[in-house]
């Protein structure tokens, strides 16, 4: 058998090392290649000039869109001015806790903003709005607006006898605290939120007034037309309740447009058994006031002898409500 030469193999496997390295170079120049196009996709930052750099970075990490939740009050636009959150912004750039702290200093019904921010990069702005409890006359000559916690929101001018589709917290007492901030005081702020919490839980509308000027006499004035007398603040959520089963009762009976007085005061006294509701329409309302001026004047005018003009008392409607 024939054998090669040493000199022939030696040739041989030169070329073919040759060939392996050729082949070596071709691939790893093209995975040069395409390391070269992702290292520009990925970071644009090593190459173009600064204004191309910064649109890429917003294209990839801005936002894209922001939406606000929960606002009721104010400007959209204005309060994304204030917050600072803009379209295009890094998303890595958001603080939620600045946002927040910006938006309660600037605007005085937002008690709190939330930030969310999606894979989309979309962000959403949650507002939460501070409740309102009503308004009180200052003796500055205008209208505090307080909310839930007593605290005062906003102070309106003074342009008519009773704030303008607020509550009226009529004789609730306003302190300071220690900032030098107004407020209600302890008990008209106790008084307030009983009741603004039952009317709300029993869905009574219409309350415009919420007189607490006697705490043992407080008064509520519906839709102008029937004063309710509450008696004092020991059962207030209670005395709503009655008021809330007793008040459809009176106006079928006495027509929808009827005015008067609905006493449920006797609820408020622990020492009475078996308390009612009593509904007096205005027409015996005002017969009762004559017939009490007329006894008054007859007392002021007999001189000689100890009998006094005898008058008869109207007539009332009496509900008896449920046991306590």
């Amino acid at each position: 058998m024939k054998q090669r030469s040493p000199k022939k193999t030696r040739r041989k496997n030169s070329q073919k090392q040759k060939k392996i390295r050729f082949r070596l170079f071709a691939v790893l120049s093209i995975l040069n290649v395409l390391l070269l196009v992702l290292i520009i996709v990925l970071f644009p930052a090593a190459f173009g000039n600064d204004a191309e750099t910064e649109e890429k970075k917003k294209n990839m990490l801005g936002i894209t869109r922001i939406t606000v939740e929960g606002n009721t009050r104010y400007d959209t636009e204005a309060l994304l001015g204030v917050s600072g959150l803009a379209e295009g912004q890094s998303v890595f750039s958001v603080s939620k806790g600045q946002v927040s702290k910006r938006l309660r200093k600037a605007f005085s019904y937002v008690e709190a903003a939330d930030v969310s921010v999606n894979l989309r990069r979309e962000v959403t702005l949650r507002i939460k709005e501070v409740p309102e409890l009503g308004a009180v006359y200052t003796e500055g000559g205008a209208w505090l607006v307080v909310d839930h916690n007593g605290k005062g929101i906003i102070s309106m001018p003074l342009c008519s006898e009773r704030p303008l589709r607020k509550v009226y917290l009529k004789g609730a007492e306003v302190v300071f605290d220690k900032a030098g901030n107004p407020m209600l005081s302890e008990r008209s702020l106790s008084i307030a939120k009983q009741l603004s919490v039952a009317l709300e839980q029993y869905k009574i509308d219409g309350v415009g007034v919420i007189d607490m000027s006697n705490p043992n006499d407080i008064r509520l004035n519906w839709k102008n037309q029937i004063t309710i007398a509450m008696g004092n603040d020991s059962n207030l959520s209670y005395e709503v309740a009655v008021v809330a089963s007793t008040l459809p009762k009176v106006l079928a009976r006495h027509g929808e447009t009827v005015t008067g007085l609905l006493n449920v005061s006797l609820y408020s006294d622990s020492t009475v058994e078996a308390p009612t509701v009593i509904f007096t329409p205005s027409s015996l309302l005002e017969k009762e006031e004559e017939d009490k001026k007329q006894e008054e004047e007859d007392n002021t005018s007999t001189t000689t002898s100890n009998g006094a003009g005898s008058s008869t008392k109207p007539s009332q409607t009496t509900t008896t409500s449920q046991n306590r």
